[in-house]
């Protein structure tokens, strides 16, 4: 992997990384043209697939997908699910998009291939341009998150482990996250029915996720206090945030740390008795129904039970004088659903520093925990699966 300075913080720098990446994007013109691929096909739904954090990214893909075109029917799947439990007799008038970062992710190939072969059209979104998917699809999209070069080699040094490569720097990923949300909220804006209204939203989105960004040191100090003596990190959210919560608890599991996720109600009735003075419980709250089941249920879990919390929350609905020291006020955008954009920022920060103040290596996947040898065993159960279309 190419090294720029000394002793280098591949994970701080990747995040910070961020706003470039979403500029180039944003004049990224072949956004554009498969938007209009996908105006002028007649198609009657679009299902995105994709694994790990390519999975929850789909989730958001579909979900400004049923925002901005409620005329559509447009869903997304575990890529394994897809292939295997979903009705092909609908593809013909499709559009598959498999996202995958490292362009060679199995299962989301065999997903494009089950898809082609069916007669769907098929688009990829990846930072590859010499992985697979880019082989596998009819149009593809590159998010542009890193140098094309450094995707051909890992820093792992084992058998197995080695062989493992398609990314930038071989630490939890952040930036390849951020732009796979950037580029389907482009796509989907390109064939969207109110196009002007939604690039306007998009447009303040990128800029509110730089002032986040510019926002770091208190969620940097905020993980590092309360981080380090919890046990688990329990992510509470709803709606268009669903898939954010689910990739906070993706990053605990890179730091070999307990994460979970779950719906705010569904928090009621599930994690919540698995809630601990131990636990630190992250609730997103960008939007009013959201926010207002949070306070219902937020000074139970930390007067009650004990434990740390912390509500990530849209200032707009957030009007008390005296801003409780639980709370962290996040600047929203107008359209709510693109939100995740914006909430992502400190849902990265904050796992980097509870990982940092627990004594992990963020410069090494699962935070130098037996590294070699789990990554060496991901690539048995992942890159070495059998693909069977």
């Amino acid at each position: 992997m190419s090294e720029t300075v000394k002793n280098p913080d591949f994970m701080l720098s990747e995040m910070l990384e961020q706003p470039r990446i979403l500029d180039s994007l944003y004049d990224d013109t072949n956004i554009k043209n498969i938007g209009k691929f996908i105006i002028q096909s007649d198609i009657e739904r679009i299902i995105f697939t994709g694994s790990g954090d390519s999975y929850c990214a789909a989730w958001y893909g579909a979900h400004i997908g049923q925002r901005w075109r409620p005329d559509l029917d447009i869903r997304y799947y575990a890529p394994f699910e897809f292939v295997n439990y979903s009705d092909p007799q609908f593809l013909p008038k499709s559009v598959v998009i498999g996202l995958s970062v490292s362009g060679n992710t199995p299962r989301v190939v065999e997903a494009l291939r089950f898809a082609n072969k069916f007669g769907a059209k098929t688009i990829g979104i990846t930072d590859n341009p010499q992985g697979q998917v880019a082989a596998e699809t009819d149009h593809t999209l590159f998010i542009h998150a890193s140098p094309p070069e450094t995707l051909e080699t890992s820093s792992y040094v084992t058998e197995g482990a080695k062989e493992y490569t398609g990314y930038h720097h071989d630490v939890a990923q952040t930036k390849t996250y951020l732009a796979n949300l950037a580029v389907q909220s482009l796509l989907v804006a390109y064939f969207s029915s109110q196009k002007a209204v939604v690039f306007s939203h998009i447009r303040e989105t990128f800029q509110l996720v730089k002032i986040t960004i510019n926002q770091r040191s208190s969620f940097l100090k905020l993980g590092n206090d309360l981080g380090r003596t919890v046990d688990k990190v329990i992510f509470v959210s709803s709606g268009a945030n669903g898939p954010t919560g689910l990739f906070g608890s993706y990053k605990m599991f890179e730091f070999s740390l307990n994460g979970y996720a779950c719906d705010i109600e569904e928090y009621c009735h599930t994690n919540y008795f698995i809630t601990t003075e131990n636990s630190l419980v992250i609730f997103i709250a960008p939007d009013f129904p959201t926010f207002e089941r949070i306070r219902e249920v937020e000074p139970v879990i930390r007067d009650v039970i004990g434990s740390k919390t912390i509500v990530l929350v849209n200032p707009d609905i957030y009007r008390e004088t005296k801003i409780d020291p639980h709370y962290v006020l996040i600047e929203t955008p107008k359209n709510d659903v693109l939100s995740p954009l914006v909430y992502t920022i400190p849902i990265e920060f904050l796992t980097y520093s509870i990982a940092k103040s627990n004594g992990f290596d963020t410069n090494q996947f699962r935070g130098g925990q037996d590294t070699e040898k789990y990554v060496s065993g991901s690539y048995r159960t992942i890159r070495q699966s059998k693909i069977y279309y």
